[in-house]
């Protein structure tokens, strides 16, 4: 990590907004789903945030890495947790922390799926980069929550939040989708360092974006600068209340029971993922102080414990 360039330092709140946001990925997508049960949403970016805790250690070692092959190598140990296998003639990296303390996660039902096109892009011998997408014109919601790990990264340049939200959409998307994950790590990045001032910034990042996860990320942000001015309390529920309002009016025939899938209709829990996230990196655990306890709590205040280990 030794891009040169504008290096803002932490916030006095930065542990705790950290904390938030990774509790924040799953509260998003349990409330999405209306179930306790952990989904592919929230592993994959808990996995890919593991990768960047890697290289990190490699760096505190003095050793060089490459940020990139480490979130690569980390979604591949995650393909693995929701499908049983790598894929086929990828690498296959040894077990970490997070694989042995997910093998003690206790599941009552089933692991649910999140966006397909991020398991279709992973499965691939090789990694998914600039100019060489495994996932060829890919562009879905799906990469909105790991824009939360890329900015989680303090102490360094916009551009190396940059890089890291375009590596790790590329792992599984393309073009349009990569230029959305950048906007939604410094929109994340610029929340935790500047609260609500930051939002006078958001416009223009979200300006020149096009395509399907760049609409949802434009309606996030829509609904989260409803909000602002608002306690963190009152902003998570205006968020959600806000969303299931607009559900309910679509149509008559939205009023009528649906048919019992599994999970609600007309949720995303890659946006909702990415909504709470963001809260977080507003008002940080004040955000989602109400919450209920998630499958994945042990391991992600293992992962804030390491984290802020070689940060601090």
């Amino acid at each position: 990590m030794n891009e040169t360039g504008d290096i803002a330092l932490l916030p006095e709140n930065y542990s705790d907004k950290v904390f938030a946001i990774l509790l924040g990925l799953a509260d998003g997508a349990t409330h999405a789903r209306d179930d306790i049960d952990p989904g592919a949403t929230e592993i994959l970016p808990l996995y890919l945030a593991d990768g960047l805790l890697e290289a990190l250690e490699w760096a505190n070692d003095g050793v060089a890495s490459d940020e990139a092959a480490c979130m690569w190598l980390a979604a591949l140990r995650s393909y693995r947790k929701l499908t049983k296998a790598f894929p086929a003639g990828a690498p296959e990296p040894l077990n970490r922390w997070i694989d042995d303390e997910f093998a003690h996660v206790e599941i009552f039902e089933e692991i649910h799926k999140g966006d397909p096109k991020n398991i279709e892009g992973l499965d691939s011998l090789d990694m998914g980069q600039v100019g060489r997408p495994t996932g060829v014109g890919a562009d879905s919601s799906g990469v909105l929550p790991r824009a939360a790990i890329a900015a989680l990264l303090g102490r360094v340049p916009v551009s190396t939040t940059e890089a890291l939200a375009r590596s790790a959409a590329y792992l599984t998307h393309d073009a349009k989708a990569a230029a959305a994950c950048i906007a939604a790590a410094k929109i994340i990045r610029s929340a935790m360092e500047d609260g609500e001032e930051a939002a006078s910034s958001w416009p223009a990042l979200l300006e020149p974006l096009e395509g399907e996860a760049a609409e949802a990320l434009k309606n996030v942000v829509e609904r989260v600068s409803a909000g602002l001015g608002q306690s963190p309390a009152d902003a998570y529920n205006s968020y959600f209340a806000e969303e299931e309002d607009s559900e309910s009016e679509e149509s008559d025939i939205a009023a009528a029971p649906a048919e019992n899938t599994g999970e609600p209709a007309d949720r995303d829990p890659e946006v909702d993922a990415y909504a709470v996230a963001l809260l977080a990196a507003l008002h940080g655990s004040d955000a989602i102080g109400e919450r209920p306890a998630t499958a994945l709590d042990d391991i992600i205040s293992e992962l804030h414990d390491r984290w802020m280990a070689l940060l601090v």
